[in-house]
């Protein structure tokens, strides 16, 4: 029997790329809809084919990428390293989106469930909105 590792026990030790790689295998192994993808050429992970999460190195900041919305309030998440995503220089950042920086690694796996969490509750209001529903 194959153990799974638990995407939210992300250690120090891990480098950033390896604890991306386990927390994306983490998540598609043990949450349903969840699977791989690309968001701006970086590997990423969607859930009904929209990118939640992705890990990048290029660019000024590298990290995780989440999106959590423009309801959740940042800052109350005490992040040490974090910065909203502005991939493109001419335009303003992506408030939606944050970037987390490697002095909250071991808080990778949370922000990103976090994030799958708020994915999932839009998707079932959006449901919930066809079928007439409020």
């Amino acid at each position: 029997m194959e153990k799974r590792v638990d995407a939210g026990m992300l250690t120090e030790s891990d480098s950033d790329l390896a604890a991306w790689r386990k927390l994306a295998d983490g998540l598609i192994a043990d949450e349903a809809g969840v699977e791989r993808g690309r968001m701006m050429s970086s590997d990423a992970v969607k859930f009904n084919g929209k990118v939640f999460a992705f890990y990048t190195a290029s660019g000024r900041f590298a990290g995780l990428g989440v999106r959590l919305g423009k309801d959740v309030d940042v800052f109350s998440l005490q992040l040490k390293e974090w910065e909203y995503l502005a991939p493109f220089k001419s335009k303003p950042p992506m408030m939606d989106w944050i970037l987390i920086g490697a002095k909250d690694r071991a808080r990778w796996g949370e922000m990103a469930r976090l994030a799958l969490d708020i994915m999932r509750s839009a998707a079932r209001l959006e449901a919930a909105r066809k079928m007439g529903k409020r």
